[in-house]
């Protein structure tokens, strides 16, 4: 506690000395430093929140959009389930890709739908000539273009114009990869 010194009586009153404790001095002080740590830390919380929420609030309409967008398309193939006609699959075709000079190889094994028995019905009896017009498509290709996931559909359309072109009993609608290993 603080005491009061007087060095005579009656002295000056502007002359009085107030001593003070050290303890008393630190137990002074240490809630000022908690309250100015609060005050610090209340508003810094606030406002990262609020920003978040901002960014939330502003970006919202971009991710509903989206979102909606996305639910829209897949609602509407999923409500027309695919129908799947008769399979046949070539299997252990390989061959040497455009530029490779024999050093890389492509094999692949490649499954044909059609919506008509009599189809792979041709496709059996003809297998000897589709086998050879896919491996000339598959051979005209370089590693590259082979090695390109997003060539792929247009590299199994070209084999499907191409084997329909050998059939005359019908067409070739699907055409899968069943096996694709590029070496």
């Amino acid at each position: 506690m603080a005491t009061r010194k007087q060095d005579a009586p009656g002295a000056n009153p502007t002359d009085d000395a107030v001593e003070v404790s050290s303890e008393t001095l630190e137990e002074t002080l240490e809630p000022k430093k908690k309250s100015r740590f609060w005050l610090i830390l209340v508003p810094v919380v606030l406002l990262a929140a609020g920003g978040g929420a901002w960014v939330a609030y502003s970006q919202y309409g971009l991710l509903a959009g989206a979102t909606t967008a996305l639910a829209g398309a897949d609602s509407t193939d999923a409500d027309a389930p695919i129908e799947y006609g008769h399979f046949s699959e070539i299997q252990g075709l390989i061959v040497n890709p455009a530029g490779s000079a024999g050093r890389r190889y492509l094999m692949v094994n490649v499954a044909l739908e059609s919506e008509s028995e009599k189809v792979l019905e041709e496709l059996a009896e003809k297998e000897v000539v589709v086998r050879d017009t896919i491996l000339k498509v598959l051979g005209l290709r370089t590693v590259d273009d082979l090695a390109a996931i997003e060539q792929r559909p247009a590299l199994k359309e070209e084999l499907r114009g191409a084997v329909n072109a050998v059939l005359h009993r019908g067409k070739v609608t699907r055409l899968y990869f069943t096996q694709y290993v590029l070496q």
